[in-house]
């Protein structure tokens, strides 16, 4: 006697069973298999959208440079002095020296947060262009997805980073906490938790640079001397600083 076909798991479906849903770790029919499938590319979409608006921050951090640029020839222009023999012209010469100095370093800034921009740009653009591939194909797994989600949040905290980073006082400066320095040596976002990376004068027992929220390392730190404070910690004993 022939043993009766295995029914679909779907509540109120009668239909043979074709295969394993991985959406959904169940044995249904092609119909609803379908219809998870339709489901699994509808959740690409609104990554779509949080991309783009990582594509957005970085252009507003080039807006601000330019604004920058902007505000420094202004300042540039509000002291003149059209008087060769006035005694200000040393201070003048001085005055036109540190000018170049800051701007050959500011400049050199500008490149190097445009390379970083650069990178951002690139990458997150070629993300969309793999979700569009596979919302173009129609055929997108949950393990797809969630790479995509895992892309999207270390690229949503590179990009946030970079704009707390150039915005921060204390990177690259020393701060004394209890008996020992440390260098400041970033500022991460990570899982929208504001965060310094320090690096202590000497190692300590527990120090191992892993990032408190992920358990993952963001910073290369000395051996056994990195840590992680939070922002807002760190601002309440330094004010001046942030």
């Amino acid at each position: 006697m022939a043993s009766s076909p295995i029914i679909c798991s779907i509540d109120g479906c009668k239909r043979a069973v074709t295969c394993l849903c991985r959406h959904c770790q169940k044995d249904v029919c092609s119909k609803h298999f379908n219809e998870h499938q339709i489901q699994v590319n509808n959740e690409l979409i609104p990554i779509t959208d949080r991309l783009n608006e990582c594509k957005k921050k970085s252009v507003f951090t080039y807006i601000f440079l330019i604004e920058l640029i902007y505000i420094l020839v202004k300042m540039r222009l509000r002291i003149d002095n059209n008087d060769p023999t006035s005694p200000l012209t040393m201070l003048k010469t001085w005055r036109d020296k540190k000018y170049k100095e800051i701007d050959e370093e500011y400049n050199h800034k500008v490149e190097e947060l445009n390379r970083k921009i650069s990178i951002h740009d690139n990458e997150i653009t070629r993300t969309i262009s793999n979700i569009q591939e596979l919302l173009n194909e129609g055929d997108v797994s949950i393990d797809q997805v969630k790479q995509m989600q895992k892309t999207i949040e270390i690229l949503t905290n590179q990009v946030n980073s970079l704009l707390i980073n150039e915005s921060s006082d204390l990177i690259g400066t020393y701060i004394q906490l209890g008996s020992l320095q440390y260098l400041v040596k970033a500022r991460i976002l990570c899982q929208n938790i504001d965060l310094y990376a320090l690096e202590s004068e000497k190692p300590l027992i527990g120090y191992n640079g892993i990032c408190p929220q992920c358990n993952k390392i963001h910073i290369k730190f000395e051996l056994n001397r990195g840590m992680y404070a939070l922002a807002k910690t760190v601002h309440a004993k330094f004010p001046n600083l942030k």
